[in-house]
């Protein structure tokens, strides 16, 4: 898969929305931890693993030792 990167990658140590971006990757570049996805869900990250987050503009994440990216697909 080709992603298409819309913005600066940001730390989500405390609640980001990134850029208010509705898809994002998210790498773990810690020990595996919990990613908080606004107040209604939750993934596990393992270390040095990385995820695409289908969101809300308005969604923040939050996770220890994360950082994020604002994307889009591109095909």
């Amino acid at each position: 898969m080709i992603l298409k990167v819309l913005g600066q990658e940001v730390s989500v140590n405390s609640a980001n929305t990134v850029a208010n971006s509705v898809l994002v990757r998210v790498i773990n570049t810690g020990a595996m931890a919990v990613l908080n996805i606004g107040s209604y869900a939750n993934v596990t990250v393992s270390n040095t693993e990385s995820v695409i987050i289908e969101k809300e503009a308005t969604d923040t994440l939050t996770g220890a030792n994360m950082v994020a990216a604002p994307i889009a697909y591109r095909y």
